[in-house]
């Protein structure tokens, strides 16, 4: 989306300028209603791990709701709505002296830009059902991946929001662990965007779903971005980008899968690009809701 808004927002008429600042983070329901169960100290601790057997695959429904901003100095704001629903099917792959690893391919893409843009969300649903990608599968989930672009970019970050970090280790009600996720944003033009998220996921406790045991785990984090190239079909740069984030997740014990994720972050970014032979500032808030559902599971 940062490209297109860009290009878009040098048209805005000016306006006075308020300065902007990261938006609030909209909150996450996953938990409500559900009470964790602490037990006494010492008891109660799980090994939370990932699984690994071969040949099991599974599919997730994934929404995400994007509200963006963004202007230049001296500029009105554009503000975008974008709503994205998809699936993504899973299948694991786990054989003798080859790595663990998933295989990700999305389908049923269903978009809705606001205001309307029927050809926009048409070719993003395109974009979107063309991702097929492959990630290493580890103990504490799914493993990083290289630089990516465009919509197998944003496939893979929802999905390391939304599928549990978890600890590869035993641990009990109340232990904490860090969280550290990297990625590289390639853009047009091959700028890329560093952003960095750091936080802790916290064990809630053993809660129980429809007469299941499920690990409660919520996190929260901030996020640095930061990078150079070219931005908008002109050289620029990103000068800085701030935000927070945080999520809640449901994970079965005995397999590591995790059956919801809710997570949501709100950014702030600003930029310098080139138009013409002139730097121009602009300047992007952003709100990102996502949610995740696992709705087959065959072992």
């Amino acid at each position: 989306m940062l490209v297109g808004l860009l290009a878009v927002a040098g048209g805005c008429g000016r306006a006075a300028e308020v300065p902007w600042e990261v938006p609030e983070v909209p909150a996450t329901n996953l938990a409500e209603g559900l009470t964790a169960t602490v037990p006494e100290t010492g008891e109660g601790r799980l090994d939370l791990q990932r699984a690994m057997t071969n040949g099991g695959d599974r599919t997730y429904a994934v929404a995400l709701e994007h509200d963006v901003k963004v202007r230049g100095r001296g500029q009105s704001a554009l503000a975008i709505q974008l709503r994205e629903e998809f699936a993504v099917e899973e299948i694991e792959t786990v054989l003798a002296g080859v790595d663990p690893s998933v295989a990700w391919t999305v389908t049923d893409a269903d978009v809705t830009v606001d205001p309307a843009r029927d050809e926009t969300g048409s070719t993003i649903e395109q974009d979107l059902e063309r991702v097929s990608l492959k990630r290493p599968l580890i103990a504490a989930g799914v493993g990083p991946t290289g630089p990516l672009t465009g919509a197998a970019r944003e496939v893979s970050d929802v999905m390391d929001r939304l599928l549990a970090p978890l600890p590869g280790r035993e641990v009990a009600p109340g232990e904490e662990w860090p969280y550290r996720a990297v990625s590289v944003r390639t853009l047009d033009g091959g700028a890329e965007a560093r952003v960095e998220r750091e936080g802790k996921v916290h064990f809630e406790g053993l809660v129980t779903q429809d007469g299941k045991g499920l690990a409660l785990l919520e996190a929260e984090w901030t996020i640095r971005i930061s990078g150079q190239g070219v931005l908008a079909g002109g050289k620029g740069r990103v000068v800085e980008g701030t935000g927070r984030g945080h999520a809640e997740w449901l994970v079965v014990p005995e397999t590591g899968v995790t059956t919801r994720g809710e997570a949501a972050e709100a950014t702030h970014m600003r930029l310098e690009v080139m138009v013409g032979s002139r730097p121009q500032s602009m300047e992007q808030v952003s709100v990102l809701s996502s949610d995740l559902r696992l709705e087959d599971d065959n072992e």
